[in-house]
This record gives C-alpha cells, sequence and structure tokens, in this order.
C-alpha cells in the first residue's frame, strides 16, 4: 500500500526495519546516550576479565583497555556538562536582555524606583 501511494518500497525485512530506525533515530540523539549504550556492551563483555586472572599481561591488557574507555567517557560527558552549561548561560543573558529592553520595561522600572512606589515593592 505504501508503495501504491508514494512509488517507494519499505524495508520488509525485520534488518531493514532496524536499519531505517536508526537512521531516523541517530540524528536526535546525543553522543553521551550511544556512550551509555557503549558502557553497557563494555561490562557485558567485561566479563571475559575474569578468565584471564592467570596471565598478567592480558589482564593488565584488558584493564587498561576498561581505563582508556572509561576516560574517553568521562570526558566525553564533562564536554557535555559544559556545553549545556554554556547554553544555559547564553538563553539566561538572552532572556535579560529581551525583558529589559522589551516594550520601555527599563524605563518604566527606572520611574518607579524613582517616584518612591513602596507600595509596589515587594515586602522581604
Amino acid at each position: 500500500m505504501l508503495e501504491r501511494e508514494t512509488g517507494v518500497r519499505g524495508p520488509q525485512t525485520l534488518g531493514g526495519f532496524l536499519r531505517r530506525g536508526l537512521r531516523q533515530w541517530r540524528p536526535r540523539r546525543p553522543v553521551s546516550l550511544f556512550l551509555l549504550v557503549a558502557m553497557v556492551a563494555a561490562l557485558v563483555l567485561g566479563v571475559q576479565i575474569v578468565y584471564v586472572l592467570d596471565d598478567p599481561r592480558q589482564f593488565a591488557f584488558f584493564l587498561s583497555v576498561y581505563f582508556v574507555f572509561f576516560l574517553i567517557v568521562i570526558a566525553r560527558a564533562t564536554m557535555d556538562f559544559f556545553d549545556v552549561i554554556r547554553e544555559h548561560v547564553r538563553e539566561r543573558e538572552s532572556l535579560f536582555r529581551e525583558t529589559f529592553l522589551k516594550d520601555g520595561f527599563a524605563q518604566e522600572l527606572g520611574q518607579r524606583v524613582t517616584q518612591g512606589e513602596r507600595d509596589n515593592w515587594p515586602e522581604f
């Protein structure tokens, strides 16, 4: 039915549906989400480290791979944190500017302060 309406044939296999879903899903998600999924996968695959306790070289290799992976995850999380903070500050500044430049708000506020309308001031 989709083919008749649009002329484009949709995926017919489960793999096709999954690929199409991932293609549509990926651009809207941050990198941190994929790193969280990768962390779960690394922990599940990391069960192998229990079996290499007899070989110190292999154990050190697996442990160093885990440390490098988690350091990358921590670095990316830190970058995301600063991006969120930077965006918050930018939006807060724009809201502040918009409020004081909108409809003479700052002028009216200045007039009220100079007139001394104490009944309009909040009580502390």
